[in-house]
């Protein structure tokens, strides 16, 4: 089969280097496309470019309506694999094009997306590129400057729609806001929900701040939770588990964020794709905090340090359990009490901590590095 690559702002080539590795011819389109906003000229020269040369299947990394619209047009067979949960723009008709194959990761937005009656509609948890990873030079500097107790990488979303709106809501609005925030926070209890407590009322009222864009067909408290909810949540669970840890320990944080509420927590600037790998491998304990948009399924970030040879210290995740084996391959918390105790056990048990890397590494290598996922998808569309 002879496939497409199309990039987008943020070029991530690990989807051709799995196809390459397995085999598969793969080209680059020539050009970017905005993911965020469909244009009608993008899609016009995409289309052009399709009607000229010969392929099986299109695919990107996330869910484009530009090359939707473009695939449609010219029946080919479009891949989409959306690391991002949810994206906004599986609710939009572009998402109903018949060429479409979308595949989702969190196994709560696969049950949201089915019932829309999408025509191929694919549950697969997200992979790491492996061979990349593993082939990057790690020399005497990089132990010196990376190596930390604690480490995060990733962002305090401090900048959300919460923090920027608050002050214009009502009295009413905000507390019912509020409680729903202080409800959720600091909640991983397995069955937990984090959807569903905004009630139809006050999501009529937020109307008055923001409206859903006509061209989305999402549920009002669903999309009102998402946009003022979700990211406030992240930054409250982030800044206490930051600020918590740092009371007793070295915490090392990687962020594009200002992190003003943090306390004895040792800033660095944002890091690239090269370097997080090192990172990961140097760190004794790696946090993974959830974006708390994605309901059940593991995040990108749990692949990309067992891949590297990291031990992954996470918030409780449903899958987390289907896809690992707890306390063998990866350690999670469900609670800031566990939490803590969970920090001083595996800094204390350095053995213990390395093996569990080294399982977590083995797992990833075997069952979910690129390859592996990328020829699930193609014997689907087959």
């Amino acid at each position: 089969m002879k496939g497409l690559f199309v990039r987008w702002e943020v070029d991530l080539m690990d989807i051709p280097w799995g196809l390459m590795e397995l085999g598969e011819e793969v080209e680059l389109y020539p050009a970017y496309v905005q993911m965020q906003v469909p244009r009608k000229e993008e899609e016009g020269i995409l289309s052009n470019y399709l009607r000229e040369n010969d392929y099986n299947f299109v695919i990107t990394h996330n869910f484009s309506q530009t090359v939707s619209n473009a695939c449609m047009e010219n029946n080919v067979k479009y891949i989409s694999w959306v690391f991002d949960s949810p994206q906004i723009h599986l609710y939009s008709q572009a998402a109903f094009n018949e060429c479409n194959y979308i595949f989702v990761f969190d196994i709560n937005q696969y049950e949201r997306m089915k019932k829309r009656g999408f025509s191929h509609l694919f549950y697969l948890p997200l992979a790491a590129n492996v061979s990349k990873i593993s082939m990057l030079p790690i020399s005497k500097e990089d132990e010196e400057a990376y190596s930390a107790d604690i480490t995060f990488v990733g962002s305090l979303y401090e900048k959300n729609h919460y923090n920027e709106e608050a002050g214009l809501f009502t009295k009413e609005i905000k507390e019912s806001l509020d409680s729903v925030i202080l409800k959720k926070s600091m909640q991983w209890e397995k069955g937990s929900k984090f959807f569903g407590s905004l009630t139809n009322t006050v999501a009529e009222s937020l109307r008055t701040y923001v409206n859903p864009l006509k061209e989305y067909d999402v549920e009002l408290p669903y999309f009102m939770e998402l946009y003022y909810i979700a990211r406030k949540v992240t930054e409250i669970e982030r800044i206490c588990i930051l600020n918590g840890l740092a009371i007793q320990h070295q915490v090392d944080l990687y962020t594009n964020s200002e992190g003003y509420a943090l306390e004895n927590v040792r800033m660095h600037g944002k890091i690239g794709y090269e370097e997080a790998p090192k990172i990961y491998h140097y760190s004794k304990i790696n946090l993974n905090m959830t974006m708390r948009s994605i309901e059940t399924g593991v995040p990108q970030r749990v692949y990309d340090i067992m891949a590297a040879g990291g031990f992954v210290l996470s918030n409780y995740q449903e899958e987390m359990e289907e896809l690992f084996v707890p306390d063998k391959e990866i350690v999670f918390f469900h609670s800031m009490e566990e939490l803590i105790e969970k920090v001083h056990y595996y800094l204390k048990h350095e053995d213990i901590r390395k093996q569990i890397a080294i399982n977590g590494y083995k797992r990833v290598k075997k069952d979910y590095s690129y390859p592996v996922a990328l020829k699930k998808i193609l014997e689907l569309i087959k």
